[in-house]
């Protein structure tokens, strides 16, 4: 048996890091691997983390990303100091035999593994952004205190690149998640859906499931949505999301405010935090995600496990998920061209650009393809450690 710590340092309440780590952790195997996983602070994650027998753990995390003060740096450095002392004890306690982080800029548990000689990994849930030196610099941390980093997407490699030689301690492992619920289109909840929403049969719905956060570039949607319905009333947007932290707030009032302005309360529906997301799918005809800003949202592959084509933005590594005829890729931050794509996306077969959506889905983003490509990574961590033993 050999016990894996996960890192996360972030104390949010919606999806992110903790869907994909809670698909890993899920996946493993159970016989071979227990799982702990050290948070910042409790979340609504914690009882499904628990559920699926993973230990909790809380302590001090220390990130050193984006500066939001002048006293950003200063008082994670102090976060850090602390951060060791803890994590120390946690990976004595329990032998952790590889320490696994989440987020590129978490450090201290690797710091930690490096000091204990434990193998470590870490898997950077980012893409690079101006000043991209900040990017590298973060990057080359990663590079120094771990033996394996993790990447999502293509575009995340930037950041590891320095003199125009690459780290060699990179592997790309694509997320992936199970599909937890049957293709019911068609089926009585189509209707549930459209008696709430008060829509005819004639309508079409196109879903949007996103954090209520500037980077899903939501305005752009509304915006594409009062365009369409000049042309075509008949389209219908469902926004299902919520806040994650409490600064998006003043995001989420302005989309409410714009929807009220361009008098689209019968043609945007936000219905906030939703936990049936699958049945949600079921019944709509088309996702589009607007992002300006993305790496690699699982949603996509949601709605491409229940049979959905996809418009969604070219960022991150979105053009690695919507590839071909599973769906239509447009710019970032522009409403024209989204609306351009929603229109046409309706002319096409969309029965059967769903069906070619599920193929992919099936082909290179399944959980299992997710789970055992990672569990090989620890594998060979393992066999790379055993063989230093051997040498000492």
């Amino acid at each position: 048996m050999k016990n894996i710590l996960f890192v996360q340092p972030y104390a949010s309440q919606v999806g992110g890091v903790d869907t994909v780590l809670l698909q890993l952790i899920q996946g493993l195997d159970g016989g071979r691997f227990r799982c702990f996983v050290l948070l910042s602070a409790p979340t609504a994650y914690v009882e499904k983390y628990e559920a699926l027998g993973a230990t909790v753990l809380f302590g001090p995390l220390a990130v050193f990303g984006k500066p939001t003060d002048p006293g950003y740096y200063f008082r994670n450095l102090y976060v850090l100091f602390k951060s060791l002392a803890v994590i120390n004890r946690i990976v004595k306690q329990h032998r952790i035999d590889l320490i696994h982080s989440h987020k590129m800029e978490v450090i201290g548990a690797n710091i930690i593994g490096k000091w204990l000689g434990i193998p470590t990994i870490q898997t950077v849930h980012e893409l690079a952004r101006k000043p991209l030196i900040a990017y590298k610099f973060v990057a080359g941390l990663n590079h120094l205190f771990n033996d394996k980093v993790i990447v999502l997407c293509e575009r995340s490699k930037i950041m590891f690149r320095w003199f125009r030689k690459e780290s060699g301690k990179i592997v790309k492992i694509y997320n992936g998640i199970s599909k937890t619920s049957q293709d019911t289109r068609g089926g009585s909840r189509l209707e549930s859906l459209r008696e709430q929403l008060q829509l005819s049969s004639g309508d079409r719905i196109v879903i949007t499931i996103a954090r209520l956060s500037p980077m899903k570039g939501l305005e752009y949607l509304i915006e594409a949505a009062a365009r369409i319905r000049v042309s075509d009333p008949t389209i219908k947007f469902v926004i299902v999301g919520d806040v994650a932290f409490d600064h998006e707030r003043a995001y989420k009032d302005g989309l409410a405010r714009l929807i009220e302005r361009l008098e689209l309360d019968t043609t945007v529906f936000m219905l906030g935090l939703r936990r049936d997301v699958p049945e949600l799918l079921s019944q709509s005809d088309v996702l589009v995600l607007p992002s300006v800003y993305d790496i690699f949202p699982t949603v996509i592959l949601e709605a491409m496990s229940m049979g959905l084509p996809v418009v969604a933005t070219d960022v991150g590594g979105v053009p690695e998920m919507v590839r071909g005829n599973t769906g239509i890729l447009v710019a970032a931050s522009d409403s024209e061209a989204l609306k351009e794509a929603i229109i046409r996306i309706f002319t096409m077969d969309v029965e059967r650009m769903g069906h070619h959506a599920t193929a992919l889905y099936l082909q290179e983003f399944t959980q299992e393809q997710y789970v055992g490509r990672t569990a090989a990574l620890y594998e060979e961590m393992f066999r790379s450690k055993r063989r230093q033993l051997n040498k000492a």
